[in-house]
């Protein structure tokens, strides 16, 4: 056990099983479905979110967790006599960071890191630390600011049906991505999401696609982890992925999670993203 605790907002997408064993604590945000706002974080599953968003027609809102609940939420950690380092979703992508950091300086004793990433990215960042860097939460935390900046990250999406409902495309971009079956790639850079290569035709043949062109640079990559997340909705189809990306980057360890609710509310189903670590 590390002389700090670890917390991290609820969107690293980690298996339980990594949370239970490194003792990594999670504080939820917000989706609000309809007139029900709910945690986000940890009852609150994929398939809950898809099935409103199927059967209302209308796209789930996320919102992040206020001061106030960060406030509480590090003086409840700081009880236990440890300092705390949280790692919080992209500054760029959410006011998670800047409300922890608020909340921290009433508190004291916290350290806040802008994991200027989400989901996988996010989780290599804090295994990378917990594993391998230093025990000084002061030290960890910088530890983790430099390291994010060798996480390589990008998602491939099959509709951009939800991305148009939550404001982020709009209706003519969507309408002519799916007349001419264009299946993005969305690629993580300083923070925030930009447009990258756009896959053309079936999306099982994009996805294939888009995976060996980031298996490409695979030279540039560490491969004793992978991280893979996904809303993939065909579990055949993704045992299929799995066993691919294991053949073709021999990695030791490859952790495949599906993405947390609040980002599936954005993304969609059958979103897949891959993460890698840059060679120092």
């Amino acid at each position: 056990m590390k002389p700090y605790i670890l917390s991290a907002d609820s969107t690293l997408d980690m298996p339980p099983e990594l949370l239970a064993q490194y003792d990594i604590r999670v504080i939820p945000s917000y989706v609000t479905m309809g007139e029900n706002t709910v945690d986000d974080w940890p009852d609150l599953t994929q398939k809950d979110l898809l099935d409103f968003v199927r059967q209302s027609g209308q796209l789930a809102k996320t919102s992040a967790a206020n001061p106030g609940d960060y406030e509480n939420w590090f003086r409840k950690l700081r009880s236990e006599g440890r300092p705390v380092v949280h790692v919080a979703k992209s500054s760029a992508l959410s006011s998670c960071w800047q409300n922890a950091c608020m909340a921290a300086q009433e508190v004291g004793g916290v350290w806040v890191v802008d994991s200027r990433n989400l989901a996988g990215g996010t989780s290599l960042t804090i295994l990378a630390a917990l594993r391998s860097g230093p025990d000084d939460a002061a030290a960890a935390a910088a530890y983790m600011e430099a390291y994010r900046e060798r996480i390589d990250g990008s998602f491939v999406i099959e509709t951009l049906e939800f991305l148009r409902k939550g404001g982020r495309c709009s209706a003519l971009a969507a309408l002519g991505a799916n007349i001419l079956k264009l299946r993005p790639e969305i690629v993580f850079d300083d923070g925030v999401m930009r447009v990258g290569k756009k896959y053309r035709g079936a999306y099982r043949k994009c996805v294939y696609e888009y995976l060996d062109d980031q298996l490409a640079k695979l030279p540039a990559y560490e491969t004793d982890l992978v991280y893979m997340n996904h809303t993939i909705q065909d579990p055949a189809f993704l045992a299929e992925l799995k066993a691919y990306v294991k053949q073709k980057t021999g990695c030791r360890e490859l952790i495949e999670y599906p993405a947390s609710s609040a980002i599936s509310t954005h993304c969609g189903p059958n979103t897949f993203g891959v993460f890698f670590v840059k060679k120092q």
